[in-house]
């Protein structure tokens, strides 16, 4: 059986912990801020969580989360090839600026805050202490 490998219990802590500053610094800035991975469908704003895997696959991570409805219509543009359509337009100028501010105020308040460099989630953003 394939597995994803655990970080220690040590590392996870501190990860956790790191991830708590992070979604207080948000909630600071004003942003809505969720932390439970498993439900992002029914939250909007800032997602922040800490993966427990080993190595560099884990980590604390922050994602932007938009309407359902918008993700949808850019989907459903994207797979009909219209690119140009104002909801995959908007979609693409939220996505990409909002990534931009996180980091920034990330940033700001003091973490190490980059793209998470992964090709299934391009606007992932990796938090450092």
């Amino acid at each position: 059986m394939f597995g994803i490998k655990k970080a220690s219990e040590a590392e996870i802590a501190e990860r956790t912990d790191l991830a708590g500053k992070v979604a207080q610094a948000l909630t600071m800035a004003g942003f809505t801020v969720h932390q439970d991975v498993n439900q992002p469908a029914a939250a909007l704003g800032a997602l922040v969580w800490a993966d427990p895997a080993d190595g560099y696959e884990g980590g604390v991570f922050v994602q932007w989360l938009i309407d359902p409805s918008l993700s949808r219509a850019a989907a459903e543009s994207a797979q009909k090839g219209e690119t140009q359509s104002s909801a995959f337009r908007h979609f693409g100028f939220v996505t990409k600026h909002m990534h931009a501010t996180l980091i920034a105020i990330l940033g700001s308040a003091g973490f190490q805050a980059v793209d998470a460099d992964d090709d299934m989630s391009p606007y992932l953003i990796r938090v450092e202490g």
